[in-house]
C-alpha cells in the first residue's frame, strides 16, 4: 500500500514536470532581401585619403537588381574601402521573439578592381555580417579564398552556427581593422542587421601602395539571414496544460480515497 502511494505519487509528479518543463524549439526567423532596394537601407561608406567613393542599386544583380558600391582613387588605396550596409528591415527583438541562439547567413558577392585601366585578381572574399545594438555596429567576419582569379564573377558566401562572440565591435576610425572587443548581447535589446562590402588596397607584392589610377566595382544580392532562437517554455501551452495536469490529480486523488477500503 505505501509503495503504490508512493508511485502514484511519482507518476503525477513526472506529469506535472513534463506540462512544466516541456516546450518546442521556436520556430525560425529568417529575413531575405534580393531587390535590394536603397530605401531600405543606411549605407555608409569608409575610404582612405584621396579616394571618391557611390553607390546604390544596380540591374546586374545575380541576377535581377544588387546593390552596388564603387571607388576610385589617385595615389593607391592602400588603406581600402568599406561600405557598411544596415537593412531597416532586418530587425530582431530577443525580449519579444526569444533570445538568439545562432544566426545562418549568405550573400552573393561580385568584385573587379582594375589598377591603371588593367583588371587585376581576386585574392579572397569575405562575409561581413553586421549587427546593429543600442547604437553600436558589431562584425562578424568569415574569410573565403584564396581564389587568385580575375574579378568580375559571382560568388556565394555562407557561414552558419554564428555566435554573438563571433562579432567584434566597429571601429569606423580604423575601418579596415576586425576588431577586438565585443558586447552584442543575443538576449538583450533589438538588433538590426546588416553586411559589409570591402576591397582592400591596392599594393604590390611587397605590401606597399601602387600609386596609379585605381578603381573597382563591389556588388551584394540574395543576402539571407537565419535566425535560430533558444528554446523556451511557452507559456500560452503551458497553462492549459497545467489546469488539466491539476485536474487529474484532484480526479485520481479522490478516486484513490474511495478506492482504498477494497484494497486492504
Amino acid at each position: 500500500m505505501i509503495l503504490t502511494k508512493r508511485l502514484e505519487v511519482l507518476v503525477l509528479g513526472a506529469t506535472v514536470s513534463s506540462v512544466l518543463m516541456a516546450a518546442p524549439a521556436l520556430a525560425g526567423t529568417v529575413f531575405t532581401d534580393g531587390a535590394f532596394s536603397t530605401s531600405d537601407y543606411i549605407v555608409t561608406s569608409y575610404s582612405g585619403p584621396a579616394v571618391t567613393t557611390s553607390y546604390g542599386q544596380t540591374p546586374s544583380g545575380n541576377p535581377g537588381t544588387a546593390l552596388e558600391g564603387s571607388y576610385g582613387a589617385q595615389g593607391g588605396n592602400a588603406s581600402g574601402v568599406l561600405f557598411t550596409a544596415i537593412n531597416t528591415n532586418f530587425v530582431y527583438n530577443p525580449g519579444v521573439s526569444g533570445a538568439i541562439g545562432s544566426l545562418s547567413a549568405s550573400l552573393d558577392r561580385f568584385f573587379e578592381p582594375t589598377v591603371n585601366g588593367a583588371q587585376i585578381a581576386v585574392g579572397s572574399y569575405s562575409l561581413r555580417i553586421l549587427a546593429q545594438q543600442d547604437g553600436k555596429i558589431y562584425q562578424s567576419i568569415f574569410t573565403f579564398g584564396p581564389f587568385n582569379q580575375p574579378g568580375g564573377s559571382w560568388y556565394t558566401l555562407a557561414a552558419t552556427n554564428i555566435q554573438a562572440s563571433d562579432f567584434k565591435l566597429f571601429d569606423p576610425a580604423n575601418f579596415s581593422a576586425a576588431g577586438s572587443a565585443t558586447g552584442l548581447d543575443f538576449s538583450g535589446d533589438a538588433i538590426t542587421f546588416g553586411f559589409a562590402m570591402r576591397a582592400a588596397g591596392a599594393v604590390d607584392a611587397n605590401g606597399d601602395p601602387i600609386d596609379l589610377p585605381s578603381s573597382g566595382i563591389l556588388r551584394a544580392d540574395n543576402f539571407e539571414l537565419s535566425i535560430a532562437a533558444v528554446p523556451g517554455p511557452v507559456v500560452g501551452a503551458g497553462l492549459p496544460g497545467l489546469i488539466i495536469a491539476f485536474i487529474g490529480i484532484g480526479i485520481a486523488l479522490r478516486s484513490r480515497r474511495s478506492l482504498s477500503p477494497l484494497a486492504a
